[in-house]
């Protein structure tokens, strides 16, 4: 069979056409795969461009700083939760068109919003720089503000704005500036006070004890001008026993108050004065002394005054106890003068040996008193330890005439046998105030009750010996008890110093005790009592 020739060439048409075709088909099925991966790889964009849409607004949300993006024209786009607040507007009043950055920016900052749009234009960003925004209730906000530019949908440019609230810095700021103005002032009055003080005011070092500064009545006292005294220490300018002790006190973060300093200085050899002086560590913040301030006030015509007024007053003393003892010698002499009178005219010997032995035992009830007179005037250097009876009954002794003309009884009650520490001659002048004035109160007669006994004070915790004198007299008005231990002032008119309990009391304050008053000018316990608290326990005198 011999093959046709049309079909031979119809199958290798049909070959050629399947296999175009074929790659036709591979060809759109490339083209639908790159299609396909196309679009995957869209919506990957664009769910990648949405997640970062939605991290850029939550962080713009989120920022504590107020963003504001906007258009160059004064439009806004966009303002963040912070700024809104800052401005107290709502995001629909943001959202109105009418609303522009301009709308809220003071005039008198148009000229910086125009030269910060020139630098973003030129540069692409501009540096923060100071404005004011007006607030939605007209207050003005302080701000600082910066901003870039940034490409929009439209091809054209706006800016990102990043606004920093200054409004806590500039009170802030007000706040300081306030204080620091109180400072200037309170110290600008403080150096008044320092310079014009009548008392020495002074600074040290708390190392050497060198004078840092010092004011015009520190530089008196020492007697030599400030250039002569800065930089020198104080023990080489005051010399004076105990001062450097007190020093290091300070020096070790403990205070000298009210400390009486007595000695003599270079400038005015010879003469011993006296201070009140108040010495006082200064701490740093870590709590180490960085300085020592020292107050001094200079009290020596005030102690010279003092001691004048207890000299007037032992004299006054001496004047009653003269009374008391003339009286009480004059009663003996008279005795020894009849007694020697009757001797020199008896014949008999026995009677006139009786009279003679009468006349001495006058004569040493005499020498007695003398000695007894002479003990209440002695002052020993240091404190002696007496009995409350040592020191009790040689004063009584030399009020014993008075006792008995003014028909005053006492009674006593030493439960107390123990020795103590006291000053003798300044105790006996306590004592002898006491009972004097005990026997004024009880001029128609009457009581005096005497006490010891040993105890623990209640207020100070000292064992203490308690002397007590309680009187059956006229009492005290609450005003006489409280004005009672003033300089000057009696009940007694031109017959008293009015100095007897204030000395009483500043003898007791030196030997470490008190002195407690009860008194009742009425009703059935009418009367004064006086305790006198003094520590067994020897203190410095």
């Amino acid at each position: 069979m011999i093959p046709n020739p049309d079909r031979r060439s119809s199958s290798a048409t049909d070959a050629a056409l399947r296999e175009k075709l074929a790659e036709a088909v591979a060809s759109e099925t490339r083209a639908l795969t790159q299609l396909e991966h196309a679009h995957h790889a869209i919506e990957a964009r664009d769910k990648s461009v949405a997640v970062s849409d939605e991290r850029s607004r939550q962080l713009l949300r989120a920022n504590p700083f107020g963003i504001l993006i906007g258009g160059l024209d004064g439009s806004v786009g966009y303002v963040n939760p912070p700024l809104l607040s800052l401005l107290g507007y709502a995001q629909e009043e943001i959202d109105n068109p009418a609303f522009t950055w301009r709308t809220i920016t003071p005039p008198e900052f148009e000229e910086v919003d125009r030269k910060a749009i020139e630098t973003l234009l030129a540069t692409g960003s501009c540096p923060a720089y100071y404005k004011e925004y007006i607030a939605r209730d007209g207050h003005r906000i302080p701000i600082l503000i910066g901003a870039a530019l940034i490409p929009n949908l439209e091809g054209g440019r706006d800016f990102a704005a990043f606004v920093t609230d200054l409004s806590q810095l500039r009170r802030t700021e007000e706040q300081l500036a306030e204080s620091r103005a109180l400072l200037e002032k309170q110290y600008a009055e403080m150096e008044v006070l320092y310079r014009t003080a009548p008392i020495g005011l002074a600074y040290f070092d708390p190392k050497d004890f060198r004078y840092l500064r010092l004011n015009d009545a520190q530089a008196e006292i020492v007697g030599k001008p400030k250039e002569e005294i800065l930089g020198h220490s104080v023990t080489e300018i005051a010399p004076i026993q105990g001062l450097r002790e007190m020093f290091e006190q300070v020096a070790s973060g403990q205070p000298v108050v009210n400390q009486l300093l007595e000695g003599e200085l270079p400038e005015r050899p010879g003469e011993k004065r006296a201070w009140t002086v108040n010495y006082f560590p200064v701490f740093s913040p870590q709590g180490e002394v960085q300085g020592i301030t020292a107050a001094s006030l200079e009290i020596t015509a005030q102690k010279r005054a003092e001691s004048a007024l207890r000299q007037n007053e032992k004299l006054a003393a001496v004047g009653r106890l003269a009374s008391s003892i003339s009286h009480e010698i004059n009663n003996p002499l008279e005795a020894i003068t009849n007694l020697l009178y009757l001797a020199r005219h008896e014949e008999n010997s026995e009677k006139r040996n009786s009279y003679l032995e009468t006349a001495e035992r006058e004569v040493a009830r005499v020498s007695q008193i003398a000695t007894q007179t002479l003990r209440f005037h002695r002052r020993p250097g240091k404190p002696t330890h007496l009995t409350a009876s040592d020191l009790i009954e040689p004063v009584l002794a030399l009020y014993a005439g008075r006792l008995t003309n003014s028909s005053i009884r006492i009674k006593r009650s030493y439960r107390s046998k123990d020795a103590f520490p006291c000053m003798e001659g300044d105790m006996r002048q306590v004592i002898n105030n006491l009972i004097g004035n005990a026997i004024d109160a009880m001029r128609s007669g009457g009581t005096l009750h005497v006490r010891s006994a040993n105890l623990v004070d209640h207020l100070t915790g000292q064992h203490s010996m308690r002397i007590t004198f309680s009187d059956s007299g006229i009492g005290m008005s609450p005003e006489t008890m409280q004005r009672l231990f003033e300089a000057f002032y009696t009940t007694k008119g031109a017959s008293g110093t009015g100095l007897g309990m204030w000395i009483s009391k500043e003898i007791i304050d030196k030997h470490g005790g008190r002195l407690a008053i009860h008194s009742s000018a009425s009703g059935s316990r009418r009367g004064t009592t006086f305790q006198l608290y003094l520590p067994t326990t020897c203190v410095a005198i």
